[in-house]
């Protein structure tokens, strides 16, 4: 069985820094460093259990990979 990708963005909404997952945000954070630490934490226990995880930045319409569990770059 194979497990949906868990796809954490970290981006600034509504003047904070926040987490989406699915459509629904996480936070405020304080600043962007802990938002992506809190991401990338979490996914790495997603990936633990065995969800294929990704972190992104996001950066306006782009999005930078920060840290993955998958090998294939595409499937991120």
């Amino acid at each position: 069985m194979s497990f949906p990708h868990a796809r954490y963005i970290v981006l600034e909404h509504e003047g904070v820094w926040k987490i989406n997952l699915d459509n629904r945000y996480f936070g405020p954070f304080a600043t962007q460093e802990a938002a992506v630490e809190n991401a990338t934490d979490t996914a790495r226990k997603a990936a633990e259990g065995g969800y294929p995880a990704t972190v992104l930045l996001m950066h306006g319409t782009r999005f930078e990979t920060l840290w993955t569990n998958q090998t294939d770059e595409a499937s991120s």
